[in-house]
């Protein structure tokens, strides 16, 4: 969530900017940088991570902290030049140089194991959200499932872990959770369909060869008329592509991996591919980001509710809140 937000902030600011002429803030006298904003809202979400015990805070946080260090980037180029250029043009590679390390540093956070004292602190912080009656289904069983898989066996995890299992549903059910919940019954209804998998292959070579189509047209007169961006950008789309192929492959012995590797693929269009398509097509870009962050949204939900209910195929689970 962090690095999808400051790569939409980035793009949508300077969207906005072109658009609206680049407007100053402050008047004839002073100029009030956007960089300023990004590090008010750095700060913010660092006060909320270390202020606020409800769980919440690490939802909002991260929003916050991605949109903060997006303004803040945004405006490198101000801050390289000795005449406060933001239109400086490697600036921009200096953009495209943050986001792929952030990106891959999110990566391999995301693939890392945890052991069983990390697995009871997890199961403690879930135990928040039932405090606070937030707790969904689907959050208790990666919990208990997470304690059993790294053989969490001290007083506290088996303690933990009871007080899980017997966790009591919220009494009150918020309107994130309800949205889940509706789309949990959809799902589950086109899940269960005779076609769904044959649809979900369908859409995936449709967009692979929609993304090919786009990088085939940049190629048209070949690698040497494109510019360093039109370039990074076929080299991601093929990327991309890959990996929506390898989705297509997986989705016969598992929904969940295929699920998985279209993640990648979005994941990897809005971070580093639509940064590099900025660069040359604005509205381009602008539009598609928008189209890629719904479909985001949509896929991490459905990987959390498939994740869920293998964990306990016979219950179907309530569905969890995106992000």
């Amino acid at each position: 969530m962090l690095l999808v937000c400051a790569v939409s902030t980035v793009v949508l600011t300077r969207a906005f900017l072109a658009a609206t002429g680049y407007p100053q803030v402050g008047g004839s006298k002073l100029h009030i940088a956007h960089v300023l904003w990004g590090g008010l809202l750095l700060l913010t979400a660092l006060i909320a991570t270390l202020a606020f015990l409800n769980p919440a805070a690490k939802t909002i946080a991260p929003i916050l902290g991605g949109v903060g260090f997006g303004l803040f980037i945004d405006e490198v180029g101000k801050f390289v030049t000795k005449d406060v250029d933001y239109f400086y043009r490697p600036a921009i590679a200096i953009i495209y140089v943050a986001f792929v390390v952030l990106f891959v540093i999110v990566r391999a956070l995301s693939k890392r194991g945890f052991d069983a004292t990390e697995a009871t602190l997890s199961g403690l912080e879930t135990l928040m959200r039932a405090g606070v009656g937030s707790l969904s289904e689907e959050r208790k069983l990666h919990a208990i499932a997470l304690l059993d898989t790294t053989g969490a066996d001290s007083p506290l995890a088996r303690a933990v872990r009871d007080l899980l299992v017997h966790a009591p549903a919220p009494d009150t059910t918020p309107l994130s959770l309800r949205v889940s919940q509706a789309l949990a019954r959809v799902w589950t209804r086109l899940t269960a369909h005779r076609l769904f998998r044959a649809g979900v292959f369908a859409l995936l070579a449709a967009a692979a060869l929609v993304s090919a189509a786009e990088a085939a047209w940049l190629l048209r007169h070949g690698f040497s008329g494109l510019t360093l961006s039109e370039t990074m950008f076929v080299v991601t789309t093929l990327v991309s592509d890959a990996m929506l192929v390898a989705g297509a492959l997986a989705l016969r012995r598992s929904l969940l991996a295929a699920l998985r590797w279209y993640d990648h693929a979005v994941l990897l269009q809005i971070c580093v591919g639509q940064v590099f398509l900025y660069g040359s097509e604005q509205f381009a870009a602008t539009a598609n980001l928008v189209a890629l962050l719904v479909l985001f949204g949509l896929l991490r939900w459905a990987i959390r509710y498939e994740s869920a209910r293998a964990l306990d195929p016979h219950r179907e689970p309530s569905g969890e809140p995106v992000g």
